[in-house]
């Protein structure tokens, strides 16, 4: 696979501020609507993130970046027909778009399928790794899952593509609030899930969890939409993908308690400098092992890191924090895998309980309890 070379300068820079740039401070959301919280509260989470100083040197490095001297993960042809024969089986195609093939279906999660992530078409942070096929060689997908709604875990072109294709469009399932955005500016219909909702997919089925994130399109829309992760499940297997999360030890092990034991999981290991304000958003590589240890994972890949610059830190340096963290901690079972490598899901072991958990209530707040009554009451 042939590398991408350097941007053109001449709208870069303007392309990465207007992609990342948010306000210190979001005004109020309107009147009527939802605001979400983390199930995990951190105190020392002022919601203070990033100043405008570190969009400038974002890209100031995207402008000047030689891609040909910058080392970067490595990328081979992704095998559809192999994949296919897979009972069960993960493909990572770039940042953390992951491509499922469970039972009978498949499954996309957060597609970003372009050279560009960002809220103007053609502009953004700009991808380093090529994909390992064409968006056009995709097969028919039956379901896209949308952990959140940031520009590099929803982009705007890809679901578009993904809508538009031959046999009608897939289903596509996104956090509670996120639904009216696709009817907006896709033209569909999304299904809406809360936290611990599951919805059956053929023969596999998802479940919506929690994540320790944000949400937000705008600098004066945050929080309006529902952020998490999803576990696929195909019988007794299941695949985590957390999306984007920061580190609670707390939420892993819930996950593994209220959905099951994970045999893979997708953990996200970059974009995780500068660590004062990233820590409330994204994993590091270290923290990450420590995800993989909570859920008790068979086994995880490194996922979120070297496509799309999004920290301080260079491309390839999560994969060398993941080595130095996993050597540290003695770890077995975590690595990184090139782009487009097919990973199966590994078989329960004969202690792990085939039976699939209980249906959950969904998790709310006492606020959006009040907020839903309301509505209800209209409603009547």
């Amino acid at each position: 696979m042939q590398r991408l070379r350097r941007a053109p300068r001449g709208s870069t820079l303007l392309l990465t501020l207007a992609a990342c740039a948010a306000a210190p401070a979001p005004r109020p959301a309107a009147s009527g609507s939802t605001t979400f919280a983390n199930a995990y509260p951190s105190p020392e989470d002022t919601g203070q993130r990033a100043p405008a100083s570190y969009f400038l040197r974002r890209a100031w490095v995207q402008l000047t970046r030689d891609v040909e001297r910058t080392r970067l993960p490595e990328t081979v042809a992704l095998d559809l027909r192999e994949l296919e024969r897979r009972p069960f089986a993960v493909a990572w195609l770039g940042h953390a778009t992951t491509l499922v093939r469970a039972g009978s279906r498949w499954i996309l999660l957060d597609p970003a399928l372009f050279t560009y992530v960002g809220p103007v078409s053609g502009f953004g942070p700009r991808r380093l790794t090529p994909l390992p096929l064409l968006p056009e060689a995709l097969p028919r997908i039956d379901a896209v899952l949308i952990s959140h709604d940031h520009f590099d875990h929803l982009d705007l072109a890809s679901v578009r593509r993904l809508a538009a294709q031959a046999g009608g469009p897939p289903r596509f399932l996104v956090g509670r609030g996120l639904g009216r955005w696709f009817a907006d500016h896709v033209g569909v219909e999304a299904v809406e899930l809360d936290w611990w909702d599951r919805r059956p997919l053929g023969d596999a089925d998802v479940t919506f969890v929690p994540a320790q994130h944000s949400s937000g399109r705008t600098p004066w829309g945050k929080n309006e939409a529902r952020w998490g992760g999803w576990v696929v499940g195909l019988g007794a297997q299941r695949f985590y993908f957390p999306g984007d999360t920061s580190y609670v030890a707390q939420l892993f092990r819930d996950v593994r308690a209220r959905v099951g034991e994970i045999q893979l999981a997708a953990l996200p290991i970059g974009a995780y400098t500068p660590r004062e304000w990233m820590r409330f958003e994204h994993l590091d590589p270290d923290e990450a092992v420590l995800a993989h240890l909570d859920l008790g994972a068979t086994r995880s890949i490194g996922v979120h890191w070297a496509t799309f610059q999004l920290g301080d830190e260079e491309p390839y340096q999560p994969a060398l924090d993941l080595g130095t963290a996993v050597q540290a901690r003695a770890v077995l079972g975590f690595d990184v895998v090139p782009i487009g490598q097919i990973v199966d899901v590994p078989e329960p072991t004969p202690s792990e309980v085939p039976a699939r958990p209980s249906e959950p209530v969904a998790t709310t707040s006492p606020e959006e309890r009040h907020v839903h009554a309301e509505r209800r009451d209209e409603a009547n």
